[in-house]
């Protein structure tokens, strides 16, 4: 399979290793809120970019991290992205076919969602390499 299917599987074991409720896509109700039990964590877009040398094939690409929670306050939300920057900056991820070389995370963010719920968005930078 390609860098991009197997990137999104290993983000998602991952996070699944922690005990969170992971999704590639939360389930959706018919008015487009969501069906999924709260809190939870979404693997959202990783947009990928060549990063090849002379003599390796690689990519660069950028990951998001969705936090999702119900909670009276941003401290769960926040809580959760602890534990995944805890697991994932500067951390092991393991890639069929590819070496992790770097992962971090670039930037985080936490915002009231118009239901009442909060939402945060992790962005992790990864520079892989074929194996």
């Amino acid at each position: 399979m390609g860098a991009e299917v197997e990137v999104q599987k290993a983000l998602y074991a991952a996070l699944s290793q922690l005990g969170l409720r992971v999704y590639d896509s939360a389930p959706q109700v018919i008015d487009g809120g969501s069906n999924a039990t709260f809190p939870y964590v979404e693997v959202g877009t990783v947009a990928f970019a060549p990063w090849d040398t002379s003599r390796e094939q690689g990519h660069d690409f950028v990951a998001r991290i969705h936090t999702r929670s119900r909670s009276a306050s941003m401290m769960e939300t926040k809580t959760i992205q602890g534990q995944i920057y805890t697991r994932l900056h500067l951390g092991l991820l393991t890639i069929v076919g590819h070496d992790l070389i770097l992962i971090r995370r670039e930037a985080s963010d936490v915002i009231r969602a118009p239901d009442g719920s909060f939402h945060g968005v992790c962005e992790y930078r990864g520079l892989i390499e074929q194996a």
